[in-house]
């Protein structure tokens, strides 16, 4: 029997078996809509080298500099940047049987499916995932209130950027999901 092999950082992207997950069908865990990109992975990539660099320096520093104010520098530092960083592996559009959750670097939040009345392309797009606009189409939910929840199927987002079929894709796996959870 071959061993199964995991990427190294498992953890930060976990993916179910196929099929149902108990008796009853339900999709229980969160999935993600599409998945992260080159121009993601690329970005990502760096900024874990770059931050694992820091992190090896200012540990040294704190080593060679005994003291609680290099200690407490180096926490200062080092643990916000880990936990951004974290939070950028995991930012994007999940759904399961229980709504829809768009993670963000700072925020997340949730809708469930009955709060759910519509799924509209919106104009306009954020280029790579920055504050610029630029031509394109996004994904937009709409909930019960009459608010609209901006998800990551963006066309120029960074897991979708110039690759068309990807993100008509990932915006019609988003719609079949709210048509065949609210019946």
């Amino acid at each position: 029997m071959a061993a199964v092999r995991r990427p190294v950082f498992w953890f930060l992207w976990p993916t179910a078996d196929p099929g149902p997950l108990d008796g009853a069908a339900m999709q229980t865990r969160w999935i993600r809509i599409c998945g992260r990109g080159p121009w993601r992975w690329g970005f990502l990539t760096l900024c874990t080298a770059v931050v694992v660099t820091l992190s090896c320096a200012a540990v040294a520093v704190a080593l060679t500099r005994p003291g609680w104010l290099s200690l407490l520098v180096t926490v200062a530092v080092v643990l916000p940047l880990v936990g951004l960083l974290a939070r950028a592996w995991v930012a994007g559009t999940y759904v399961s049987d229980r709504g829809i959750k768009v993670s963000r670097i700072l925020t997340t939040e949730a809708i469930p499916w009955p709060c759910v009345t519509d799924v509209v392309d919106a104009p306009g797009s954020r280029l790579l995932g920055t504050p610029l606009r630029v031509p394109g189409l996004g994904v937009v939910i709409r909930d019960d209130a009459g608010q609209g929840i901006r998800t990551h199927v963006e066309s120029a987002s960074p897991d979708l950027w110039l690759r068309p079929q990807a993100w008509s894709a990932a915006s019609d796996r988003l719609r079949t999901w709210v048509r065949e959870t609210r019946g």
